[in-house]
């Protein structure tokens, strides 16, 4: 276990380190930011064209804030998705090509361990990515003016702030189990592939077709983690929260999908990194 953590620890601090890290970092933050900024644009494009032909005020007069959270906070979590996959598909397949893993189980490590480091950074990254696309998210909703209390419409009160902040925690409890699958996804299929283009395409190729096809298997697509984590195709807690967020009182993932995804996907990424440490115990570095 210590080799391990060495590993973790080499790891982290390569990526903080790294021009890539940071440009990741700039990219978590953007990207909500921008999303809030298109949203909240559109939103008074459309009230702006509602007064000029005399119709009345519609949708939430209070509460406006939760749903430019949501929209700002799923959009950098798609592209967290995406990151994620390549950071595990590349751990692996790119470090045996270069000869760090040689140097890494030579002097630190076993190939269990170098294995385990590596996986271990998929929980630390997915906190980053979580806390820096949601800080992200929170404040640029607040500039652009929105609120965070009651969903209220014609005075009437929806939901209130507290049954949308329990909602939120709700959703992403399967959504961040469903990232940290996703990474170890990645790196199983590093460990298998015999480089690491191979190991970015074969990875990107899997989860893309499980996005396209999922919609056709009904509800047994939440036995899936990747269907728990946000991507363009959708089909996370994440966009039911969006829902819920603007007051549609039949949004929100049942209860049973919910704990699908916080048991399955744990239980599927450590299936995928038991696999990982197999593979490389066979394979030459």
């Amino acid at each position: 276990m210590s080799g391990a953590l060495r590993v973790l620890r080499a790891e982290f601090v390569r990526l903080v380190t790294s021009r890539t890290g940071m440009a990741a970092a700039v990219l978590l933050l953007l990207v909500p930011a921008l999303r809030v900024l298109a949203a909240s644009i559109v939103a008074s494009a459309k009230e702006v064209e509602r007064v000029a032909s005399g119709g009345d005020k519609l949708g939430l007069t209070e509460g406006t804030g939760w749903a430019l959270l949501v929209d700002g906070w799923r959009a950098g979590l798609t592209l967290a998705t995406a990151m994620l996959l390549v950071q595990g598909a590349r751990a692996l397949a790119g470090d045996r090509e270069t000869g760090v893993l040689r140097l890494a189980v030579t002097r630190s490590a076993s190939r269990s361990g170098a294995v385990v480091g590596r996986a271990l950074m998929g929980p630390v990254l997915v906190i980053l990515v979580m806390v820096l696309t949601g800080l992200a998210a929170y404040f640029s909703a607040k500039v652009a003016g929105g609120d965070f209390g009651d969903l209220v419409e014609d005075d009437f009160t929806i939901f209130t702030g507290q049954e949308v902040r329990d909602e939120l925690i709700r959703a992403l409890g399967p959504v961040t189990a469903g990232l940290m699958a996703v990474h170890a996804f990645g790196l199983l299929v590093s460990s298998l592939s015999k480089g690491p283009v191979l190991a970015l395409a074969s990875s990107l190729a899997a989860i893309l077709l499980w996005d396209v096809f999922k919609g056709d298997v009904g509800q047994a697509q939440y036995y899936v983690f990747a269907t728990h984590a946000p991507t363009f195709s959708d089909g996370s807690a994440m966009k039911e929260l969006s829902g819920f967020a603007r007051a549609y009182s039949d949004a929100g993932l049942p209860n049973a999908v919910i704990n699908m995804g916080r048991i399955l996907a744990p239980l599927q990424a450590i299936v995928f990194v038991a696999l990982a440490a197999l593979a490389m115990r066979k394979r030459p570095i």
